[in-house]
């Protein structure tokens, strides 16, 4: 029924029945409070869920907890973000994880120094679960979050070895320099891509990608592109994939031009980095040049450059399609290399 129930009379008899001696009905209407989200977020309501934050049945804890999250901001008062702060500290790590999850719903509303300090040390919590969730409350309370040491620790946690914490990181480094904190932001994912943990290159350059329009300068189109010779196949797939996010929204002829330059580069994993990049722009940068220069790599000796070749060629699409594409992705479906084939096929 939920919110369809959501009526006074329903409403006031669950906001009593969270002090109720039996947790299994305390539990039952957390639970169905939870269920018809911001409708019942009364004052009473939320002054009851908060005294329910204090019981010991961790059934009743996780029931309120999160029907005061779906409440969002309504839900911020001093009282629940004082008890969600002191949950941060709990043995339990659901409990840890439902509080960081729950501050983060409240938003910028519950993005007070203390609670942004504690979300700061959750972000070392030995469970991935509740340093993800910190990451992504962090991130939700935007530009009040965007400390320096929020920074760094964000920073530090592209070199993490869990991929979900480091796409984290990432996330939020890129809504962070959307509000605030860019050139600091910048300058330190900059650094990061001389890291000597291919992790942390990998996140960096991804996490410039998200920033977008802002990270259109020459310095950082020169060390994305730089990252293309990177003997980690993820940086240089993650420079790519920046480049072409980058150039959706400015910077597109400068970063073509350097595109083009490194077609001739002397390493082949950056001539085909050089191709994936170009591809992943699209349409867009299939100009003459461009096309002629990619008919070209199909004559490279590495088959990599090849098969990049013949997949950019085929992402631009009928644009790209002239009669000497068509002939020269024909020729290419007797390559050697069976990448480079079934990449001629699929563009044609």
């Amino acid at each position: 029924m939920s919110e369809k129930a959501a009526t006074s009379e329903v409403i006031n008899r669950l906001s009593i029945a969270p002090e109720d001696d039996d947790e299994m009905v305390t539990w039952r209407a957390c639970e169905a409070l939870d269920k018809m989200g911001e409708k019942v977020a009364t004052s009473e309501v939320i002054h009851r869920l908060s005294s329910a934050l204090g019981d010991s049945d961790i059934f009743v804890w996780s029931s309120a907890c999160q029907a005061l999250a779906k409440m969002g901001e309504k839900a911020a008062t001093s009282e629940v973000i004082n008890r969600l702060i002191s949950a941060l500290g709990d043995k339990d790590k659901m409990v840890r994880w439902r509080a960081c999850e729950a501050l983060g719903k409240m938003g910028e509303k519950a993005a007070t120094s203390e609670v942004i300090n504690r979300l700061i040390s959750a972000l070392g919590d030995w469970d991935i679960f509740v340093r993800t969730s910190a990451f992504e409350a962090l991130d939700k309370m935007g530009e009040k979050a965007a400390t320096s040491e929020v920074i760094n620790r964000l920073i530090s946690a592209l070199g993490d070895s869990n991929i979900l914490l480091r796409s984290s990181a990432c996330e939020a480094l890129g809504k962070m320099s959307e509000k605030g904190a860019t050139s600091e932001i910048i300058n330190r994912l900059l650094s990061a891509l001389g890291d000597s943990d291919h992790r942390a290159r990998s996140g960096a350059c991804e996490a410039l990608g998200k920033i977008g329009e802002k990270a259109a300068t020459s310095e950082i189109i020169n060390r994305l592109i730089s990252a293309f010779a990177d003997s980690d196949h993820r940086v240089r797939s993650s420079a790519c994939e920046a480049l072409g996010k980058i150039s959706e929204k400015a910077a597109r002829s400068e970063i073509t031009n350097r595109l083009i330059s490194a077609l001739g580069d002397s390493d082949h994993r950056a001539r085909s980095s050089a191709c994936e990049a170009l591809g992943k722009i699209g349409e867009k940068a299939a100009t003459s040049e461009i096309i002629n220069r990619l008919i070209s790599a199909f004559e490279d000796n590495d088959e990599m450059v090849r098969w990049r070749a013949c997949e950019a060629l085929g992402k631009m699409g009928e644009k790209a399609a002239t009669s000497e594409v068509v002939n020269r992705l024909s020729s290419a479906l007797g390559d050697s290399d069976h990448h480079v084939r079934s990449s001629a096929c699929e563009a044609l």
